[in-house]
């Protein structure tokens, strides 16, 4: 009978653990996918800067663009 608990207890926590080792694989799955590019990065920083009117760093904001692959149009 004590062997039988035994042998429940490893099972349940062999499970526990599978389960918690999905669920943190799922995470960063899903945290990769949703990671901004560095061209999305830029966009957001000189939007920001160009509403704040904060031309310095608005000028670092689009080297750095330029740098990660945006064009001017």
């Amino acid at each position: 009978m004590v062997q039988m608990r035994r042998i429940t207890y490893i099972a349940i926590l062999v499970c526990i653990s599978l389960l918690a080792d999905q669920s943190l694989a799922q995470q960063k799955m899903t945290t990769d996918k949703n990671a901004l590019s560095p061209k999305e990065h830029s966009l957001i920083s000189i939007s920001a800067f160009t509403a704040k009117g904060d031309l310095e760093k608005l000028k670092t904001a689009l080297s750095t663009g330029l740098e990660a692959g945006l064009s001017v149009n």
